[in-house]
């Protein structure tokens, strides 16, 4: 029940704090920044990215990527990063907790289902480079 104001507080935490890391990054690059136009600054900035930016456009909106992949084919190579982020599992596993008994000869303990929140890594975004260009972008709705 007390998910969805967490989940909330979360996203409104990660929207915030997601403003001030494109700032920093954008001062950590700041030279090929300042190379981008006018327009592309903004969008940058803005922390929006298109098709034919240069790694270092994605680096700025998104920061380090949780992985890099690497693919060779007949069309030449491709390198993708990939974004995740943690999440809560929407599995809840049923757990058994043993039968006891009391002094009394009375049967404790019953099967109950522990709906504790378990938390996994969730992709959110596949950015895909080839020659080092955006080609392709995957997010998850």
């Amino acid at each position: 029940m007390t998910r969805l104001p967490a989940l909330a507080l979360l996203g409104a935490l990660l929207l915030a704090g997601c403003a001030s890391g494109v700032a920093d990054r954008i001062a950590e690059r700041r030279a090929a920044f300042d190379a981008y136009p006018a327009d592309v600054q903004a969008r940058i900035a803005r922390g929006q990215i298109r098709l034919g930016d240069d790694r270092d456009a994605v680096w700025m909106v998104y920061g380090e990527p949780s992985e890099r992949l690497s693919r060779t084919d007949a069309a030449g190579q491709t390198e993708t990063w990939v974004y995740k982020i943690l999440g809560f599992s929407d599995d809840v596993y049923p757990t058994v907790r043993p039968v006891y008994h009391d002094y009394y000869g009375r049967r404790h303990g019953v099967y109950y289902i522990d709906d504790a929140p378990r938390y996994e890594w969730k992709e959110v975004l596949r950015v895909e480079f080839t020659q080092g260009r955006v080609t392709a972008i995957q997010q998850t709705e």
